[in-house]
Order: C-alpha cells, then structure tokens, then sequence
C-alpha cells in the first residue's frame, strides 16, 4: 500500500495516509484533522524518493550493508522523521 499526502485548503495542516490505492479519495471526504473543517482537504502530490544502492536483506527481510545505510539516513531526513513513514520503513527494513 502506498503513502498519499494531503493537505487542509482552509488551515494549510498536512498529513499522509498509508491506504489501497481505491481507498486514496477518502480522507478527501472527511474533516481536517487540525481545524475540523469538511470539504477542504485535497490530495496533493509530492516527489517520489528513489534508492540507487546494494539491496542486501537477510531471510527475514531486513536490510543489510549500503542498503540499510541509505534507509537509516532516509527515515532521519526531513519530510520523513516524524511520520508515519519514518516508522514504516524502520519496521518493514528491520532499522
């Protein structure tokens, strides 16, 4: 399941969601989160980060050498410490 960002037309709050692809329309249907106002929040787009290294994972899934380097260094970036994403990637590359 993929991450979708949105943000509040009225307040500016931003928050992301881990949803199936069907389901990315519905936080658009809800209140925000911060202000509580319904019908302003949109979805918005945001870049896509890529990982060019050595993937090297263990029989359980967890990363290893240069790989699991680059997602420690990913999960502390701005954007992305903090989030729902951040503790994602820390339990699905074992980091």
């Amino acid at each position: 399941m993929p991450f979708y960002d949105y943000k509040c037309e009225k307040c500016d709050h931003s928050f992301e969601e881990l949803l199936k692809i069907n389901e990315r329309s519905k936080p658009t249907r809800r209140k925000c989160p911060e202000c509580g106002e319904k019908g302003c929040i949109k979805q918005v787009i945001t870049g896509i980060g890529g990982v060019g290294v050595d993937g090297n994972m263990r029989i359980d899934g967890n990363a290893t050498g240069a790989f699991r380097d680059v997602m420690q260094k990913v999960t502390e970036s701005p954007g992305i410490k903090g989030s729902k994403r951040e503790q994602y990637y820390k339990t699905r590359w074992g980091l």
